[in-house]
């Protein structure tokens, strides 16, 4: 009768099997997952809100006197067996490198192997924002660009600048957001995008470099 209630149809063995499997893979691995971040989290002096979902490992790494913060109901995916619609290559990770970073997640927001890096400056993801898997976002070139003898000795931290990205903005899959960049509300950044200027809200920008598309609706 519940299987029944469950598949609306009569499922065959590899149906049901298939069913419990994934029900019961998710569920460790979101309860390991709470379990590791909250330590993590504990640890690190990292501030977090209530609702948190985690599945799978999160790598969390806070320079002393840095800010991260995560708000309520954040949903952070770190497991290929959990991402809907990609392979994950690496689990989320967020890290800041220098007292003067700050990362900000704010509420309802979705992670799915996001690799956030703050060197010095702030990135901040407003509410409801979601992001595919594998996308990359950093506040830093990490090296001078000029001459090129000197890059590996000079960190040109004096080229780092804020990454602010607005409230329901949809990131892609694979898509690179670099320093300086604001991402306006309700906006669409196609997969695969290289965002290096900023985009206007309520539009669809894409490409490499991205510009915009169209406006939406």
């Amino acid at each position: 009768m519940i299987i029944k209630k469950i598949f609306k149809y009569k499922p065959s063995l590899g149906d049901i099997n298939s069913y419990l499997y994934i029900l019961i893979q998710n569920k460790l691995l979101n309860f390991w997952g709470k379990v590791v971040f909250r330590l993590k989290a504990h640890m690190f002096g990292i501030e977090f809100k209530d609702g948190i979902d985690c599945y799978g490992p999160i790598h969390i790494l806070r320079a002393p006197k840095s800010f991260i913060s995560i708000g309520n109901n954040v949903l952070i995916i770190s497991s290929s067996k959990r991402s809907t619609a990609n392979s994950i290559y690496a689990p989320t990770r967020l890290r800041t490198l220098s007292p003067t970073a700050k990362i900000i997640i704010d509420d309802n927001v979705s992670l799915n192997g996001t690799s956030i890096t703050a060197r010095s400056k702030k990135i901040q993801i407003g509410k409801g924002t979601m992001i595919g898997s594998n996308v990359v976002i950093m506040d830093s070139d990490y090296h001078a660009l000029w001459p090129p003898e000197n890059r590996p000795m000079n960190p040109a931290f004096d080229r780092d600048d804020d990454v602010i990205i607005g409230s329901n903005v949809w990131i892609g899959i694979s898509c690179i957001i670099l320093k300086g960049v604001i991402v306006g509300d309700n906006s669409v950044i196609a997969s695969g995008s290289v965002v290096t200027k900023d985009v206007h809200p309520n539009v669809l920008a894409g490409g490499v470099p991205a510009r915009t598309i169209r406006k939406l609706p």
